[in-house]
C-alpha cells in the first residue's frame, strides 16, 4: 500500500539548472528536520530549455520522495502550481519558489500558524532584498488588492505558502491569478494568515518577471473580482445589461414600426430611431459578449490549460 504523505512541496522551476544543487542541498533536508511525519517533493519543470529538467530528474532517480512533472512548453508560474497541486497527493500543499530566496528552514512558522487554524498562511518577506522597483510595485500591488477587498496581507505575492489541498485544488491559478490567491481564498470564507520570513538576493538564473507585469496583473485583479462577484459566472452581468439596453431600444423600434405603418411617416423622429438602433445593437453586443465569457469560463472551471510531456517519462520508463 502507497504511503500517503501528510505533506506536499510544490517547486515550480524554469531555466534554474546552476541553482538545483543548492535547491536540493537545502530543501531536503530542512523538510526533514520539519514538524511534517512525511512529505514529497513535486518538481514542475515550466518547459525549461537550460538542463534543468535532466538534473532534476537525476533527483528523482535518488529519492523516491522526489516527484518531476514536465511541461511542455512554459505555460507560466500559475499553469505549473496547479500541475502540482493535481498530482500533490498531501493534505497540506507548502509552494517555494526555485530561486531559493526564502529560506525553507523556516517551514516550521508557517505550520505553527496553520495549526491555528489558517486554512493558507502566506511568508512576508519583512526585510525584503530586491531592488526599489520590485519593492514599490510590490507594495503598489498588495494595496491595490487589499483596497479591492482582499485580507490585510502585506507580501501576498510571496512564492512561500502553505496550503489546505482541498483550498489549493479550487482556486484560479492560470495566467496571473495564482497572485490573487489571497484574495479568492478570503472571499470564500477560508481563514488567511502571514507569518514573516526572512529573504536574500537570487544568487543564480535570472527572474522572469519584468517591470510590466504590472499591466497585466491589474487585468487579472479586474478578471477575479469579476468572477467573484459574479458568484463564478462571469457572463452574467453582461447579460444584464444586455437586457437593460436591448428592451428599451426593441421598445423604441417597436414604436417607430408602428408610427411608420399607421401614419406612413415617423415624424422626422429620426434621433429617436438612431437611437432605439443603437441600444439594441449594444444589447446584442453584450449578450454575444456573456455567451462567449461563460463559454471561456466554462473551459476554465472544466479544464487545465497546461499540458504534461508524457512522453518524456515513458521514455524513461522504458530505459530503466
Amino acid at each position: 500500500m502507497t504511503h500517503v504523505p501528510y505533506l506536499s512541496m510544490v517547486v515550480p522551476c524554469r531555466d534554474e539548472k546552476d541553482g538545483i544543487e543548492n535547491l536540493i542541498v537545502r530543501l531536503v533536508p530542512a523538510l526533514e528536520a520539519s514538524g511534517v511525519d512525511s512529505f514529497e517533493i513535486i518538481f514542475v519543470d515550466d518547459g525549461s530549455r537550460d538542463g534543468t529538467p535532466d538534473v532534476l530528474e537525476s533527483v528523482c532517480e535518488a529519492d523516491e520522495r522526489c516527484r518531476l512533472i514536465r511541461l511542455r512548453r512554459p505555460f507560466g508560474k500559475g499553469d505549473a502550481l496547479s500541475a502540482g497541486f493535481d498530482v500533490a497527493r498531501g493534505s497540506v500543499i507548502a509552494t517555494i519558489d526555485a530561486d531559493m530566496q526564502e529560506s525553507p528552514e523556516e517551514l516550521d512558522r508557517l505550520l505553527g500558524a496553520m495549526e491555528d487554524g489558517s486554512d493558507l498562511v502566506i511568508g512576508w518577506r519583512h526585510n525584503r532584498l530586491d531592488g526599489p522597483g520590485k519593492r514599490i510595485s510590490s507594495l503598489l500591488f498588495n494595496g491595490a488588492v487589499r483596497v479591492a477587498g482582499g485580507p490585510p496581507i502585506h507580501d501576498g505575492n510571496c512564492g512561500f505558502k502553505l496550503i489546505r489541498s482541498d483550498l489549493a485544488r479550487e482556486l484560479p491559478l492560470s495566467g496571473g491569478r495564482y497572485r490573487f490567491m489571497h484574495l479568492v481564498a478570503a472571499h470564500w470564507g477560508y481563514r488567511v494568515a502571514e507569518v514573516q520570513v526572512s529573504h536574500r538576493k537570487r544568487q543564480t538564473g535570472r527572474s522572469h518577471f519584468g517591470p510590466m507585469r504590472a499591466f497585466p496583473a491589474m487585468l487579472d485583479l479586474m478578471a477575479i473580482l469579476a468572477l467573484l462577484k459574479s458568484q463564478g459566472r462571469p457572463g452574467v452581468p453582461f447579460f444584464r445589461w444586455s437586457v437593460y439596453l436591448a428592451l428599451p431600444g426593441m421598445a423604441i423600434l417597436t414604436y417607430i414600426t408602428v408610427l411608420r405603418i399607421s401614419d406612413g411617416t415617423i415624424h422626422h423622429r429620426y434621433p429617436l430611431l438612431a437611437l432605439g438602433i443603437l441600444l439594441t445593437l449594444a444589447g446584442l453586443q453584450l449578450l454575444l459578449t456573456g455567451v462567449l465569457t461563460e463559454w471561456l469560463g466554462a473551459r476554465e472551471r472544466g479544464r487545465p490549460s497546461y499540458r504534461i510531456d508524457k512522453n518524456k517519462a515513458l521514455e524513461r520508463q522504458r530505459q530503466r
